[in-house]
């Protein structure tokens, strides 16, 4: 029965009292017992208590305590909104605390008036007959409540228009709008389309019969929840009815029916549904809190915070867009991320709020929602601005207001206060990860400008080495040349010279690892013929390689490839790895280069049969200063950094070096690079990314 239809069986104010201690309830319907028979006073000690003695009537004032057990007072408010009898003209809201931001939500569920314990009687017996008088006085007091009672979409499926007109015309006096199908198929499609919250549904209908509809219906997982009525008047034996019911039918009612029988049970059904969808939404929107915390506490960079947090809070709660605002302290937007349901988040531009709405988040600490941005004084909006109701949410750090996180819907009046503390909830986690990366950035940024400093001191520390060490090495030959030595003199000088040429090796090494990391030589790269290149490099090492007895030998199975490199720095590279098979393989053996193409890279592998490298010491094979020292090569002179310069210089070309290797079984190095036009495209990007 919806309020519409009051003046048809009472002309007594309906008046709910809600109170968890019965004294107190008890009390105030002893007040308002002497109001000379024009209200119907109901008394009840907790919100669900309420909701089962009013489900069949039409609330018309409403008093009720905040601070109940399992259901408050603004829970059991937002519930009668929605109640089939219309929501309460009147509500009044009792409360022993005045809660920061009550009056904010008291003002937004249309409270009339928040009662301060201890309450007088006799007070809440004067504000109750004001309001009935008032009642009484209007002209349609139940028209404009029922204006804003939700509107249930019922299908129906009927082959036969008689029928259809019928049921319409039931429907449409009890409040609900309506959908119609003439067969079996125009059934699911419409079921699909529109996504009624309940079905009627004939049996005997052309193209596909109501059984074979039920069983497609409860098979789609997005149809499965929707409550089916069987509605017919051919299918009446028992087990036509257990058919139904057994392909999941709600209820089975055969024509002709009673209107108002058939009324109570789609109100009883819809009641189901609607508990159920609260539940499922609910449930989707408490498993958000925790995923959504796990997935921002692993992100180090702003955007990807912004793609899950308004990807998922936007999906979760229905909304139609989500916006992340990131302000500085006077209110001012720095950044702005978007998502809309069909779109990813985009950086978004020219967007304006209101500074009142900043002002006020900032002033209260809490979150609001905008039931109609059109009037609102928070909102502002444009001609293509189809955004209705607003959900906002603040982003709070350890000390100022980061930002501002906040939902949209095209539908006024959408969100709810659930939407908004869950909002919120999150939006604690998201401030936390925002900070989380802001300070992850500046140790980033600190640690490239330390790392900076200490290559620049390297750089000059070596340069200014290679001075001294050159004189020293210059002074040790003039020795040589000043007369006769004696043995042990002799054996001074070429200790000398063997210590400088290593200390000068060691130097410039270190130079060009620093010129590498500090970007120094980037601008020298050009199209090279790496073939050529290899030739070249192998050449330089057959006299070295001859005079250990070894075998050095270039295979090429590709005729030609170019890379986009610098020369110099790939000439490094392979020299250092020839270099360092020569070095690490005994007398009498093999050295090969080998070159081929592997999809979009070059591959160059120095492939030996040396003493090879332990497991142990293969994961830092390429670190500074690392060194390998088993029996055969503890006595074999390097630095250590070779590896690195090789490790260094290709990964500055956008490449990757590997290493394959055992005991006495030698030892594969593999550079890949990328050839001349995928390594332009890599560059692009990685200018582009920085």
């Amino acid at each position: 029965m919806t309020k519409n239809d009051v003046s048809q069986r009472t002309d007594k104010v309906c008046v709910l009292i809600v109170d968890d201690h019965p004294s107190t309830a008890a009390t105030l319907a002893r007040a308002l017992s002497q109001l000379d028979g024009t209200a119907e006073v109901i008394s009840a000690t907790n919100s669900k208590e309420a909701l089962e003695k009013v489900k069949d009537k039409a609330v018309d004032i409403l008093i009720t305590d905040m601070i109940m057990p399992e259901m408050t007072g603004l829970e059991l408010i937002e519930k009668l909104r929605d109640h089939p009898g219309g929501k309460p003209s009147r509500t009044y809201l009792v409360t022993a605390y005045d809660v920061p931001g009550l009056k904010v939500t008291a003002q937004r569920l249309k409270v009339n008036e928040v009662l301060i314990k201890p309450v007088r009687p006799e007070r809440v017996y004067q504000i109750i007959s004001k309001d009935i008088e008032e009642m009484k006085q209007s002209t349609q007091p139940s028209e404009t409540a029922n204006v804003e009672k939700r509107k249930f979409k019922i299908l129906v499926a009927d082959d036969r228009p008689d029928n259809l007109t019928l049921l319409a015309r039931y429907l449409e006096y009890e409040g609900y709008d309506h959908v119609d199908a003439q067969d079996g198929e125009e059934t699911l499609i419409k079921a699909q389309d529109e996504m009624p919250d309940l079905v009627l549904l004939d049996v005997d209908m052309p193209k596909k019969n109501g059984f074979d509809v039920l069983e497609e219906i409860r098979a789609n997982p997005n149809l499965a929840h929707i409550p089916v009525i069987i509605l017919t008047a051919a299918r009446l034996d028992s087990a036509d009815v257990q058919e139904g019911l057994n392909l999941g039918a709600d209820d089975y009612i055969t024509k002709p029916f009673d209107r108002r029988e058939l009324m109570a049970r789609i109100r009883a059904k819809l009641r189901v549904k609607e508990a159920e969808d609260v539940t499922r939404r609910r449930n989707r929107e408490l498993s958000l809190l925790p995923e959504i915390g796990k997935e921002l506490s692993a992100r180090t960079d702003l955007k990807d915070i912004a793609n899950i947090l308004l990807k998922r809070t936007a999906e979760t709660l229905g909304a139609n867009q989500g916006h992340m605002l990131m302000l500085n302290s006077d209110g001012n937007i720095t950044e702005h991320f978007q998502h809309s349901v069909s779109e990813s988040v985009v950086v978004a531009k020219d967007f304006q709020f209101q500074q009142s709405l900043f002002n006020h988040v900032l002033e209260t600490r809490q979150g609001i929602i905008i039931e109609n941005a059109l009037s609102h004084e928070f909102w502002h909006t444009t001609e293509s601005d189809q955004t209705r109701s607003v959900v906002v949410a603040p982003l709070f750090g350890r000390r100022d207001l980061l930002g501002l996180l906040f939902l949209t819907n095209e539908q006024e009046n959408y969100f709810t206060l659930d939407h908004l503390l869950l909002l919120q909830a999150i939006a604690s986690q998201a401030a936390i990860a925002i900070e989380n990366v802001r300070l992850y950035q500046n140790v980033t940024e600190e640690q490239k400008q330390l790392e900076k400093i200490k290559n620049e001191f390297i750089a000059t520390a070596s340069h200014d080495l290679k001075n001294p060490i050159m004189s020293i090495s210059g002074y040790s030959t003039l020795l040589k040349k000043a007369g006769p030595l004696t043995d042990q003199q002799e054996e001074f000088i070429e200790r000398i010279q063997s210590s400088t040429k290593n200390m000068l090796e060691l130097v410039q090494n270190m130079l060009q690892l620093t010129e590498i990391d500090l970007q120094k030589t980037e601008t020298s790269r050009e199209a090279i013929d790496t073939i050529s290149l290899l030739k070249e490099v192998v050449g330089e090492f057959e006299v070295q390689a001859q005079q250990k007895g070894q075998t050095l030998q270039l295979q090429n199975e590709i005729a030609s490839a170019s890379i986009y490199a610098d020369m110099l720095q790939i000439k490094q590279a392979i020299r250092n790895l020839i270099g360092n098979a020569i070095k690490y393989t005994p007398s009498g053996g093999q050295i090969f280069v080998v070159a081929k193409l592997s999809n979009d890279y070059l591959e160059i592998q120095v492939q030996d049969s040396g003493y090879g490298i332990p497991s142990t010491d293969l994961p830092y094979i390429f670190d500074r200063f690392y060194r390998v020292r088993t029996g055969n090569t503890i006595e074999i002179e390097g630095n250590g950094l070779g590896l690195a310069i090789v490790k260094s210089i290709v990964e500055q070309h956008q490449g990757v070096v590997q290493v394959q290797s055992n005991p006495n079984q030698g030892t594969a190095f593999t550079i890949n690079l990328p050839l001349a036009g995928k390594s332009a495209l890599l560059q692009t990007h990685d200018h582009q990314a920085t």
